[in-house]
């Protein structure tokens, strides 16, 4: 998972970077509210570590914004905090905080709170041979095939691993450089047309745009979603 820490005390937010990289997990570090909600506009995470005070803001109303904005509304939170009033905790539950870590932090209470939430909110990462089934569409990974009721395709190798990404994740709002980082191992070129390229072409193949009942739509400076029909009535703030 890819975990943004919002953390204003520098050898708190290092300490938790080292714990989630030392169990495979890549991580940011934003000491302020506005730092944070810059990174918003470009980069996806998979969790937010979240602390309750910051310099120019507070956690809870960090989160609040977070639920009802525009990207990264379901991303799950884990707050880190010296509060210890049960009232507080739970109005950061209420609001849509996951779960919470009292200061100090115990490392292995911690790692165990985050890998317990991947579980519970992201599938097992896995390398299929077999066809796999996404919203009515069969992906072939071994002929690189997509097949749907009245259509079917074949892909490049890129082509077809970003079709399943868009799948797997639909409804979410991806940046460019998570797509490049998931898809190529690196982050986006801001003079490549790599990433643009494979995308018209999965829409155009797969029949991604009006008035499909699926859409792959751009996020203007952001990215990509692959979003289901229900959810395309909603406007883009």
């Amino acid at each position: 998972m890819h975990i943004g820490i919002l953390e204003d005390d520098a050898t708190l937010a290092r300490h938790v970077l080292q714990m989630i990289e030392s169990h495979g997990h890549s991580g940011a570090i934003f000491p302020s509210a506005k730092a944070f909600s810059a990174a918003l506009k470009r980069h996806t995470f998979d969790l937010f570590v979240f602390d309750w005070k910051l310099p120019d803001d507070d956690g809870l109303t960090v989160l609040k914004h977070l639920r009802t904005g525009t990207f990264q509304q379901e991303v799950p939170v884990i707050f880190l905090t010296g509060v210890h009033d049960e009232l507080a905790i739970v109005a950061a539950l209420e609001a849509g905080a996951e779960d919470y870590c009292i200061k100090p932090v115990r490392p292995a209470e911690f790692l165990a709170r985050v890998a317990a939430l991947q579980r519970r909110v992201y599938p097992v990462a896995r390398k299929h041979s077999a066809p796999q089934i996404f919203l009515g569409y069969t992906f072939d990974p071994m002929e690189r095939r997509i097949t749907w009721a009245g259509g079917e395709a074949q892909f490049s190798g890129k082509e077809f691993e970003l079709a399943r990404y868009l799948f797997e994740n639909c409804d979410r709002s991806l940046s460019r450089d998570r797509l490049m980082q998931e898809i190529w191992g690196r982050e986006d070129d801001p003079f490549s047309r790599t990433l643009d390229v494979h995308i018209s072409r999965i829409r155009s193949r797969l029949g991604l745009g009006e008035p499909s009942a699926l859409r792959l739509r751009s996020i203007h400076g952001f990215g990509y979603q692959l979003i289901t029909y229900a959810a395309a009535e909603q406007p883009v703030e």
